[in-house]
């Protein structure tokens, strides 16, 4: 049959006006809880109805989100599907195995919380839903939950736990970040970490077989699955990582700036295993380095060292993560940056090998953050640029924190029942954790390190690290983890995690307490009332918190620390001193 230009408009027009009943139908199936994920909502009375005399599938039909396997849980016997929380009401289509192949269809059972999309997520709401196939006289049932966190599903080929590695197969669900709502590929899967390898949860590091943007990051085949199990509430990695991205990028060094952390709900083998960090690694990638470059990653202590050895004995203590082929040379360039900063006895050619603008910014990061375990060189990466026109040095080293973990007011101790992780009330005014390099430059040349300290600081406070600013961080991370639901799914799996005490009050603590730094001078000799008089003179009085940092004389591996209340009383402390060189820090509490 042919029709005229008038016909087909009249064609088209109707296909429209169907086309929009269809949309506009289901739009209100959906707002009234009727039809969800093209799928309809019926009563408990139809369905006891529908299903009266039929016999139970003995094997469920695999259900399908978006075309692909739902992640399961057998544990609880629940599948999760995830949502996008911003776009406030349900989306994507569920469909099963029997309805792709025979006759069977799905229906919810109808639940008030199809209504209530945001109260589901958070609630981890269980919703009831049936696979009826009428030619077959079967049916079955299956819990659902929903998530409004990214699903990540890792399938051993074999079926066994993933321990020292296996290879697999990598699904991931995600609504939140734009780009593929789903990907998968084969991996290679395998325990990782140090002290987390003792935790009944796993972290873990993914080798995919092609390179992929997960969760909008960069395009990579290598990924690390932090398990957080030692991290309170969850939170104290990504936040430290998130401010540490925000002060490097604040600077003008351009290999600082670190890693990306993102959340996600991590399954396999039909087990759900709670919440991880998926980051990228720091690598060359990463840091963006050239040929010359080179990335040391310092995972011990340099109980070793030696000259005779072709790596100094610096193996245990050091991997060499760039370039891949490595000779006693990119050693050499180490362990000459090991000698001149461990004995600091020429201060011109250790400020010559380092990139002073990045150190200062490491500084004030494990300051703010108590980066109690970055502190010592360890879970620090190293990269030595290589700058063939530079007349003092080849190389400049730069500093990039990692292992974030034990921050804000987190202390690593050796007891398992609180995971190795302890929150000690008392760090949260304590002005030690001076990154080790820094302060032993301070030492020799207090006054240049103290006023680049200030004059960062005060650029820092003010226009990046503002109160607004980092609560805004913790605000949005901490929504997430509980309108998602999956904070207190992860908790209800892991109940001997750690929970968080109150974050925002060590973040307060640790900015106003120990960064209201006005003052740092040396002072030699016999000081006492005359000190106190210059300061008082120069600073005022108050009630601000005087920290005196103690050297004897001639010896440089005596450190005493000694908070002092009341500006009034420092010259009483320093008259009984007089035999110590002495370097004096104020720190008053500031308006946060």
């Amino acid at each position: 049959m042919r029709y005229g230009k008038k016909g087909r408009k009249m064609l088209l027009l109707v296909f429209c006006i169907c086309l929009l009943g269809y949309i506009t139908g289901n739009y209100f199936l959906g707002k009234t809880g009727r039809m969800q994920l093209m799928v309809p909502a019926i009563s408990a009375a139809k369905m006891q109805d529908m299903t009266e005399g039929m016999h139970e599938y003995t094997i469920k039909p695999t259900l399908y989100f978006g075309g692909h396997a739902v992640a399961y849980d057998s544990l609880e016997d629940i599948y999760y599907i995830t949502q996008n929380m911003a776009g406030g009401s349900w989306s994507g289509a569920l469909d099963s195995s029997e309805s792709f192949e025979g006759s069977a269809k799905l229906y919810w059972l109808y639940d008030e919380y199809f209504t209530r999309f945001a109260d589901a997520l958070a609630e981890g709401h269980v919703f009831s839903l049936y696979c009826v196939d009428d030619d077959k006289n079967l049916c079955c049932s299956y819990r659902v939950v929903f998530t409004g966190m990214p699903i990540m599903v890792i399938d051993t080929l074999d079926g066994g736990d993933i321990k020292g590695g296996r290879e697999s197969v990598m699904r991931l669900f995600d609504l939140k970040f734009s780009g593929n709502s789903y990907q998968e590929t084969s991996c290679y899967a395998a325990i990782r970490g140090a002290t987390s390898v003792a935790y009944p949860k796993k972290g873990y590091k993914l080798e995919l077989d092609e390179k992929m943007s997960l969760l909008g990051m960069r395009r990579d085949e290598d990924w690390i699955l932090t398990a957080l199990y030692d991290d309170a509430g969850l939170i104290h990695t990504k936040f430290a990582h998130d401010v540490w991205q925000d002060i490097a990028k604040s600077n003008a060094v351009k290999k600082d700036d670190g890693t990306r952390m993102e959340y996600l709900e991590l399954f396999s083998n039909d087990v759900y295993l709670g919440v991880y960090g998926l980051l990228e690694r720091i690598d060359a990638k990463e840091l963006s380095l050239a040929e010359g470059d080179i990335l040391y990653k310092c995972v011990g202590y340099e109980e070793y060292r030696t000259d005779t050895d072709w790596s100094f004995g610096l193996e245990e203590a050091f991997d060499i993560k760039y370039p891949a082929e490595i000779s006693m040379y990119e050693y050499h360039i180490l362990n000459e940056y090991l000698d001149v900063f461990n004995h600091m006895t020429d201060y011109e050619k250790a400020r010559s090998m380092i990139n002073m603008e990045n150190y200062v910014d490491h500084n004030i990061f494990t300051l703010l953050a108590y980066g109690c375990d970055n502190l010592l060189r360890k879970n620090n990466f190293y990269l030595a640029e290589h700058n063939p026109k530079k007349k003092e040095s080849e190389y400049t080293f730069i500093m990039v924190p990692w292992d974030l973990n034990a921050t804000w007011g987190n202390v690593q101790i050796e007891d398992m029942s609180c995971n190795k992780t302890l929150y000690m009330p008392e760090v949260i005014e304590d002005p030690n954790p001076w990154s080790l390099d820094v302060k032993q430059l301070f030492e020799c040349y207090p006054d240049e390190i103290a006023d680049q300290t200030y004059r960062r600081w005060n650029t820092l406070r003010k226009e990046i690290l503002t109160r607004e600013r980092l609560f805004g961080m913790l605000d949005e991370d901490f929504a997430y983890l509980y309108a998602s639901g999956a904070y207190d799914r992860n908790y209800r799996r892991w109940p001997e995690g750690i929970l968080e005490g109150c974050i925002y009050l060590r973040v307060c603590g640790r900015k106003a307490g120990v960064f209201g730094y006005i003052f740092c001078e040396s002072l030699c000799g016999r000081v006492g009332i005359t000190a106190s008089v210059m300061i008082l003179e120069r600073y005022g009085s108050g009630n601000g918190k005087v920290c005196i940092y103690i050297k004897e004389s001639g010896n440089r591996g005596t450190d005493i620390c000694t908070l002092i209340y009341g500006i009034e009383n420092l010259g009483v402390y320093l008259g009984m001193k007089s035999r110590y060189r002495i370097w004096v820090c104020l720190f008053f509490y500031i308006n946060f």
